[in-house]
Order: C-alpha cells, then structure tokens, then sequence
C-alpha cells in the first residue's frame, strides 16, 4: 500500500547517513524541521486455517508440512477464501472504530521472488475490507498531550513463503508454511511526527489487537511487521511537501524508534548540503545505527495490478456486520477505565496487565475477596517477571487461577513467608499441578514465628561478624541488609523478613 507524498527526483542520493538525531534538530540547523511519518502493519491473523487453502496456519510446524496446493502455486489450484479471515478483519477494524465495507474484492499483486511461489500476492488493493477507524494516544500511553491517528484502510492479503539464509552455503531454502497464511495490512495516514508517537501507535495496536483475539501480535516471531514511511519538510513548507522513503521488516519497538531517528537524521542532513531526495525503499542496521540503501523505490503500476479472477467480490450484509459488532470484548480504553476505577489500581499497572492477552479475566478472578493491589503487585513482579524468564505468553503458563489465588491465600494467612511464596509460585509455572496447601505440607513448610529464637539467631550472629556490627553502628545502616540475608539462610526462609529485620535492629541499636 502506499500514503501519498509528493516526489521529488533527483539523480543524486546517499546510501547511508549516520545516526545523529541525539542532538536536537533546531540547534543543528538554522531552520526548524519536521517530520511526516505514516506506519504499515502486516499482522498475522489468528486464523486456524490459512486465507485461501485449508492448510494449518501453524507457520512454525517443521518445514513444508502444511502446504495446501495454491500455497505451492501449483498449475489448475484454486483459492478458496477463509471466512474465519474475514470475520477477523471485520473485528480489527471495528475495534478500531473504523467500517467494514459492505463489498470488498481481490487482486493480484504481480512481483517475482522465491517466497512468492504464486510469481503474485493476492491482495485488496482497490476494495478493502475496511476503511477509517483511528487510534487515540495520549497520557495512559506516555505522551504529555493527545494525538489522534488516523487509519486509511485495513486489507486483507496473503503472507509469503519464509525464506532461509545460511543453512546450505550458496542456497536460499524456502519454506512454504508460510505461504497463504492470513494477514491484514493496516495502513496509517501520515499524522505521526516523532519516533515516539509511531512506537505508542504499534503498541497500542498490539494491545488493542491481542485483547479482540485479532492476533497474537508477537514482532519477535514476525506475527507483527512494521514498514515505515518518513519524510521531512522545513517549517514553512506543508507536512506532505517532502519525499518519502520506505523503511521495510522493522520487526521490533526499539528497531522502529532507532530506523525512524536515523532516517529523520539522514534526510535533514543530506537536504541541508543541497542535495535534493528521492522515493527510495531502505533497511536499519541497528549495529551502526544508519538507514542503508535497499533499491529505488517501486511504484503501484510496477505491480502490475489487476482484479483476482478466481474470487468473486464479498458481499457483508448489515445484520452480519452488526453480529461481528456485539460479539466484540469491552475495548481495552473502556477496560482501563473500569478496572482502574473499581479496584483502585494505578494506570500503569491495569496497561501492563492489558498488554498481555487474558490478563485482565486473570486478574478479576484472582481478586475475588482479596487485596486487588496485592494482586495486582504479584502479577506484573512476579508472575510477568517468570513469563519473561520464559518466554511464554500467560496463555501458554501451566499456572491456574485456582493456584494463584491459594498461593495468596497461603501469604496472607501467613502459612508461607513471601520467599516461600515465591518458590511456590515457579513450581506452579514449572508444570507442578497441585494446590498450594499440597505444595506446601509437601515440602513441610511452615513459618517461624517464635521471636525468641530469633533474637538467639541474631545474638549468634552479631558475636560471630563483630566488624559488620560494628560497621552498622558507625552509620553504615545498609550493613543491616548483611544480617538479615544470613539469618533468612539459616532459617530456609521460614522466618518473616520483617521480623527478622525488627529483630535484628533492637539487637543492634540496644547493644552497646
């Protein structure tokens, strides 16, 4: 797809400018600059089947297992849409406030390459499925003031073979798993300004579009791509006066926000020594920190565009559109709100929680008859912290709400101290599928509550380290946090941190 700009020609361009956008563009040249940048997203629909076969679109299945004839390109194939593919396209743009179109069609997209084995992308080039719809940013995304985005349109397309560099030297292997799976391309008006405003729209998307169970929206295994297109234009020239360029496979926040400085950077510099640019596709090297070179920007004729043959237009009724509405979740904006509100929780935490599908249901369980700020605290620490650690996505934990809420129970009745808790919690998420209580006679845990033989620990321990003591005493009070890690390993973390810490402070401060 393309957002228009207007275009300059030029027999004279540079194929790559270092990154220098960390000192202030008006301090570096003598007229005020701007930028005009709109996004492409690719995003992998999570649809069973792929867009046109009956194939599995489990892309990531050993090679070349779920290939359906079409997405091999073979000769006499024909495409067969996936209306699962359209009831989610539907969903996307209605979640972003934007219409399906009650007809929509097909074309071909002609190019050439190995991962294309049809030699054309079956696309909407002419009738997408859905047009309007924006995003709003504002405070709850980082910004100090609000930023409407608009969406041109949604279409649905076609994903190509994934290409493999390396594994044979001299050959490209191709796998075709890939091929045909569902994608939609949603293409932004040129209404962002700064790397931040397009990172805060892509996450944003990804929020909105996992939360409708649109998509997984993972950039780290490419079920979310981002082009980019950017352009400068001096402050008393009109934001579309400049020529684009295109920066192509973004594939993650941080690659967008360095490719979109560095190509800011390299476009003022290089129109500032007179040099005029042109329509150009690049990359980012995040190792140099430069926008390189890739080819010379093609055109939509190059494309060769004509309407698919082989699948008649789609026709959307009222009352069908009408049923993809109502069966759309409450909007992440709406949940911030309401989940903000009634339990009390800071903004941060409930947009922490709604970046991670299913979070949010996981959470309100949770909180039934509980502390929700403690809930919540566990949740986006601990829990998001052993996610991280594993790569996994909540969805795909072996933890149940069931063993959450009794490990919480377990710490507020003070079965388990917050280390045993803690521990309890990776067993869970180890795979362990019995209760708290089990885990915990199990391991014959139980908490120490006799200060008396806290205050012997502590007295041992003070006799044994008369320097650290000392050293506490002359006003190193972080000496304290020495103390109280060696008293938690002798009592296998069955004595309360704080009590140890009280402890050990009447110990300290009382013996002279």
């Amino acid at each position: 797809m393309h957002i228009l700009w207007s275009v300059r020609a030029s027999a004279r361009h540079c194929a790559s400018y270092k990154f220098t956008a960390n000192v202030p563009l008006h301090r570096r040249y003598y007229k005020p600059w701007g930028a005009t940048i709109g996004l492409e997203l690719h995003v992998q629909l999570a649809a069973a089947q792929k867009l046109f076969s009956a194939a599995s679109a489990k892309w990531d299945d050993p090679p070349n297992t779920n290939v359906d004839f079409i997405d091999a390109g073979l000769p006499g194939s024909m495409p067969r849409l996936n209306p699962e593919c359209v009831s989610l396209a539907a969903r996307a743009i209605l979640c972003l406030k934007g219409q399906v179109q009650p007809m929509s069609s097909f074309d071909r997209k002609h190019y050439f390459y190995s991962d294309q084995p049809l030699g054309y992308q079956i696309t909407q080039q002419r009738h997408p499925i859905g047009r309007g719809g924006f995003i709003e940013l504002g405070q709850t995304d980082g910004l100090d003031y609000t930023k409407r985005v608009r969406i041109h349109q949604l279409q649905l397309e076609q994903d190509t073979a994934k290409s493999v560099h390396g594994a044979y030297p001299g050959y490209i292997l191709t796998d075709l798993n890939r091929a045909g799976v569902a994608l939609v391309e949603i293409v932004s008006e040129p209404d962002m300004e700064t790397a931040t405003e397009a990172v805060h729209f892509v996450r944003k998307m990804q929020t909105l579009l996992r939360h409708t169970g649109v998509s997984s929206c993972n950039m780290e295994d490419g079920s979310l791509r981002c082009d980019v297109n950017v352009s400068v234009y001096r402050g008393n020239e009109g934001r579309l006066s400049g020529t684009r360029c295109e920066l192509k496979n973004l594939n993650s926040l941080r690659t967008i926000r360095g490719a979109i400085e560095a190509e800011v950077s390299r476009q003022i510099e290089l129109i500032s020594a007179g040099h005029c640019m042109k329509q150009e596709t690049r990359g980012f090297d995040a190792h140099s920190g430069k926008t390189v070179l890739s080819r010379s920007k093609e055109t939509a004729p190059d494309y060769r565009y004509m309407p698919e043959p082989d699948i008649p237009a789609v026709h959307l009724s009222e009352d069908w559109i009408e049923h993809i509405r109502s069966s759309l979740p409450e909007l992440p904006e709406a949940t911030l709100s309401r989940v903000t509100r009634q339990y009390g929780l800071l903004s941060e935490d409930v947009t922490t929680m709604l970046g991670e599908p299913g979070c949010i249901s996981f959470f309100e369980h949770a909180a039934r008859g509980r502390d929700p700020k403690r809930v919540a605290a566990w949740i986006t620490s601990e829990i998001f912290g052993q996610l991280s650690y594993r790569a996994q996505r909540l969805s795909e934990s072996t933890l149940t709400v069931q063993q959450f809420s009794g490990l919480l129970d377990a710490l507020a009745s003070n079965a388990v101290t917050s280390a045993q808790a803690k521990l309890l919690l990776i067993e869970f998420m180890d795979g362990d599928k019995r209760t708290a209580d089990e885990l915990i006679q199990a391991h014959g845990w139980e908490v120490m509550n006799d200060l008396g033989r806290l205050q012997d620990l502590a007295t041992q321990l003070l006799d044994k380290h008369p320097k650290e003591a000392a050293e506490y005493k002359a006003g190193h009070k972080r000496r304290l946090n020495f103390f109280v890690a060696k008293i938690m390993a002798t009592t296998k973390g069955q004595a309360r941190p704080q009590d140890v810490s009280r402890v050990l402070k009447e110990s300290l401060d009382g013996k002279q």
